[in-house]
């Protein structure tokens, strides 16, 4: 598993870029008051975080992204269905 991130526009928000090293990959939005979102690409993120448009995500509390991050394959969808059925 690798792991990238960048710090945004303000020095409390960080976005990663999480793969499996065989063409999966989920992006995270880190917002720097205890909550994530999880996109699909990084387009998807852009829409949300920057044009303020509809996109493909769901919400998880930073503390709890280790429960992501253990996912072997980081297929977004997969990982949405588990987290879901998770409550």
């Amino acid at each position: 598993m690798a792991l990238h991130n960048e710090h945004l526009r303000k020095a409390d928000e960080t976005y990663e870029i999480r793969h499996d090293n065989n063409g999966n990959a989920i992006h995270v939005y880190i917002d720097g008051y205890g909550g994530a979102k999880v996109y699909p690409t990084l387009n998807e993120l852009v829409k949300d975080v920057y044009l303020n448009e509809e996109s493909e995500s769901f919400y998880i509390k930073e503390d709890e992204l280790e429960y992501l991050y253990d996912f072997e394959e980081y297929n977004f969808y997969k990982m949405r269905e588990a987290w879901l059925d998770k409550f």
